[in-house]
């Protein structure tokens, strides 16, 4: 079902990818989500391996990767004597918080109409994951994308993110935004908001996808992120 990883490695990139702790799972906030990424994929990738890193966020993963990132950066680790680092951030239809906000503060205070949070289980799920997050995917991947789908933790949610790192200027000049044009999930007024609200300059680059291209235009998101690998890589 990776079919972005796929093509990835058909041009030559190596991916790992990341599942986040707070799928299924009640009762678990965004910094365990945090201390996951930088455990199982970042620091092992960085810090013990010295390797190179394009850091791809999509949606809600803005939240534990804009806090995961703090010293890892390329420049801070050339700096320092090390090898690798994140050489550039992209974040794709993704939040892009300030400390201290909460997804559902930036969603408005409320839950979106597509959301079904309970209380009882302590989990939200989407009512119709195929309009929201695959109106545009095409069958039968979209059955199989929709059958993976899995309840979010309802806390994650409502806490608030840590100290944020995307804006520094380390990242200055390579850090991206993927504007999804017809996302059914974040709207694209929303995603306009996240970005004037970051306080820091992107790179804006617009894709006539709904909120999950790397299913969907999968080729296209692939070729876009390698031209965004070798452009932050040339800054170094």
């Amino acid at each position: 079902m990776d079919v972005l990883s796929f093509q990835l490695r058909e041009i030559g990139y190596n991916t790992q990818n990341f599942g986040l702790v707070t799928v299924n799972r009640p009762k678990v906030t965004v910094q365990d989500d945090v201390i996951a990424l930088v455990g199982q994929v970042l620091s092992p990738l960085i810090e013990q391996q010295g390797k190179d890193v394009l850091l791809y966020l999509h949606s809600y993963a803005g939240f534990p990767g804009s806090t995961a990132i703090e010293g890892l950066s390329k420049s801070e680790r050339l700096a320092a004597g090390k090898k690798g680092g994140i050489i550039g951030l992209i974040y794709q239809s993704a939040f892009i918080p300030k400390p201290g906000d909460t997804l559902l503060e930036m969603i408005g205070g409320s839950y979106a109409p597509w959301q079904d949070p309970s209380i009882q289980t302590g989990l939200i799920s989407v009512i119709d994951p195929k309009t929201t997050f695959y109106a545009d995917v095409v069958q039968p991947l979209a059955q199989k994308a929709v059958d993976e789908v899995r309840p979010h933790s309802l806390l994650s949610l409502d806490s608030a993110s840590g100290q944020t790192y995307y804006g520094i200027t380390a990242y200055d000049n390579r850090r991206t935004y993927l504007h999804t044009n017809q996302d059914q999930a974040l709207p694209p007024a929303a995603q306009d908001a996240f970005v004037a609200g970051s306080g820091v300059k992107w790179n804006v680059e617009k894709l006539d996808t709904s909120h999950s291209p790397f299913l969907s235009e999968s080729k296209q998101l692939a070729a876009i992120l390698a031209a965004n690998a070798k452009k932050f890589m040339a800054t170094y």
